[in-house]
C-alpha cells in the first residue's frame, strides 16, 4: 500500500508578487548573508528530504515509473549528498580571495575578490494539465 500524496496545488498569480517582496525583504535585511545562517538552511532541506523520502519516492513511482531503489538513489540519497556536500564546502566556497593578474598601479592595494550573495531567485514549475492527477 502506498503512501497518499496530498493533491497538487498551484500557487495563485496574484500571491506571487507579495511572495517575492517577502523574500526581498528579508533579503535585504542580510540575514541570508551570513554562511552560517545557509548552513541552517541547507540542513533544514536535508532533514525535509528524510522525513518526507516515503512521499518523494511515492511520486517518482506514480509521474515517472521509478521503482523504489531508482528512486532513493536518483532522487534522495543524490540530492542529500549534494546537500551535505554544499554543506561542507560553502565556507570555504564564501572566503575572500586574493585579486590575481591585476594592474601593477592596483597592486599595492590588495585588492580582494568578495563572494555575496546577491539576491533571491524565482522558481517558477508549470504542470501541464494533462499531466496533473485527478482528485
Amino acid at each position: 500500500m502506498g503512501v497518499q500524496l496530498p493533491p497538487f496545488e498551484t500557487t495563485p498569480i496574484e500571491q506571487i508578487s507579495s511572495t517575492v517582496d517577502r523574500l526581498r525583504q528579508t533579503f535585504w535585511t542580510s540575514k541570508t548573508r551570513d554562511v552560517q545562517f545557509r548552513i541552517k538552511q541547507l540542513r533544514k532541506l536535508y532533514w525535509a528530504v528524510e522525513d518526507n523520502k516515503d512521499l518523494i519516492v511515492e511520486a517518482c513511482k506514480k509521474d515517472l515509473g521509478k521503482g523504489f531503489f531508482e528512486a532513493m538513489i536518483a532522487e534522495v540519497a543524490w540530492v542529500q549528498n549534494d546537500i551535505i556536500f554544499m554543506t561542507n564546502n560553502l565556507e570555504k566556497w564564501c572566503k575572500d580571495e586574493s585579486a590575481q593578474d591585476i594592474d601593477l598601479a592596483n597592486k599595492f592595494m590588495r585588492p580582494k575578490i568578495r563572494k555575496d550573495p546577491l539576491g533571491i531567485v524565482l522558481v517558477i514549475g508549470y504542470v501541464p494539465p494533462q499531466y496533473q492527477r485527478s482528485s
